[in-house]
């Protein structure tokens, strides 16, 4: 697995959202999004996939978390094929980055890993101002699960920025 650190830009997404414990909410947002994808002809169009998880798990309750599936804005899709789609922009800024290969059943695992090190490790903490990002470099109908490409993106910042009154 790669990991390092990397400056998200701020892109126009469009996304499906769904409420609800992550590995259900993401399975029916991503579910929403390729139904879509394949009606909009832009199966296989698409290069990447943003997965956007809006809450701590271990804070907030499981029924109020909320997971945006997004894929970039761009002149390709018809402003008639919007109806029903959030927008929004990405969230820039620092994030932590691991690379996963692998069954997308795995992630939430390499996510729990992440934050237990990371931030010991390098002095930093998770950013509660943005949503923990996962970047979908392959789609799962062309890339065998073993071979899915998705990098888990952390938000951070350092310990030393912190306000304290």
């Amino acid at each position: 697995m790669a990991s390092g650190f990397v400056y998200l830009r701020p892109t126009q997404l469009i996304y499906f959202r769904c409420h609800g414990n992550y590995a259900e909410a993401s399975a029916k947002a991503w579910r929403m999004m390729f139904t879509w994808m394949e009606k909009q002809r832009l199966r296989g169009v698409v290069d990447r996939g943003y997965g956007l998880a809006h809450d701590d798990p271990r804070v907030v309750p499981a029924a109020k978390c909320r997971y945006d599936a997004c894929i970039e804005m761009t002149s390709a899709i018809r402003p008639a094929a919007l109806d029903g789609l959030g927008h929004q922009r990405l969230p820039s800024g620092a994030y932590a980055r691991k690379r996963h290969v692998g069954s997308h059943d795995g992630l939430a695992d390499a996510l729990r890993h992440m934050r237990s090190t990371w931030s010991s490790r390098h002095g930093l903490e998770v950013s509660p101002t943005r949503p923990v990002v996962e970047l979908y470099l392959d789609d799962p109908m062309y890339v065998r699960p073993e071979r899915l490409r998705t990098d888990i993106c952390l938000p951070i910042s350092f310990a030393s920025d912190r306000i304290v009154a």
